[in-house]
């Protein structure tokens, strides 16, 4: 599997207004996904991003999350969460999500997708993608899901390089999870993680084509807590916490 960390939802409540404390990440415009009653906006980590996602549709939401797409939809982690504001899931970038299904699905493994899907900006404009969910009912952390871009990767990076913020980058998340052994084996089997290093309350696990570290560790609720940033311009770490997500800056070297 050729996977990499590709962006992470962050549920925000009145979005139009928010600003990161100190404005500390810059926010771009993002779109209105009309399926799901949602609308986002994005801070580019280089070639990864934050989206920051609101609700302006309740009811459609709510509605979409009742079928067998949206019990594992991105979006609809808001109403399974009683749109508590955090953290709701990470999406991990493929460039063949046909085959990826197949892969999955020699496993043994429940897919449900590749589903089409767009995003719509205020110009009209379109940015469309595929998404591919992993179908199961008994995990004690939401899957991440898959993404691949319409546009060829090169191409899209290059239209979105002037967002990009250099002087950081993502390199750890920290996820929460009642059943550590549980979740850390189903994240091997569906995405080829390999472990890194294992303590008495946490395992730190990897992609074998990506450098993100995923930290696992020992928690009364399960859930996505922490995104750990390299920051080239400071010399001593320093964190902020804003709408239920934690956000940690370390110096890079």
């Amino acid at each position: 599997m050729e996977l990499r960390f590709d962006h992470i939802i962050h549920y925000v409540d009145n979005l139009k207004n928010f600003k990161y404390p100190g404005e500390i990440l810059k926010i771009s415009s993002g779109g209105k996904h009309h399926k799901f009653g949602t609308f986002n906006r994005l801070s580019y980590i280089n070639e990864n991003y934050i989206e920051l996602i609101d609700v302006e549709d309740k009811e459609k939401l709510t509605k979409e999350s009742k079928t067998e797409e949206g019990r594992v939809a991105f979006a609809t982690k808001i109403v399974q969460d009683h749109f508590q504001q955090g953290f709701k899931t990470i999406a991990l970038r493929t460039s063949n999500i046909e085959q990826l299904k197949q892969t999955l699905e020699s496993r043994g493994i429940e897919t449900i997708g590749p589903i089409d899907m767009h995003r719509e900006n205020k110009k009209g404009d379109k940015v469309r993608w595929k998404l591919l969910y992993i179908a199961d009912p008994d995990y004690m952390v939401k899957p991440p899901f898959f993404i691949e871009w319409a546009e060829k990767e090169v191409k899209h990076n290059q239209k979105l390089e002037p967002l990009f913020q250099k002087q950081f980058k993502i390199d750890k998340i920290i996820i929460d999870s009642e059943k550590r052994a549980k979740t850390l084996s189903k994240w091997q089997k569906w995405f080829d993680m390999t472990i890194l290093e294992e303590g008495d309350h946490y395992t730190d696990v990897q992609l074998t084509t990506d450098h993100i570290i995923y930290r696992i560790q020992d928690a009364k609720t399960s859930g996505y807590n922490t995104v750990v940033f390299k920051d080239s311009e400071t010399t001593a770490p320093y964190s902020i916490i804003t709408k239920g997500a934690k956000y940690r800056f370390e110096p890079e070297n």
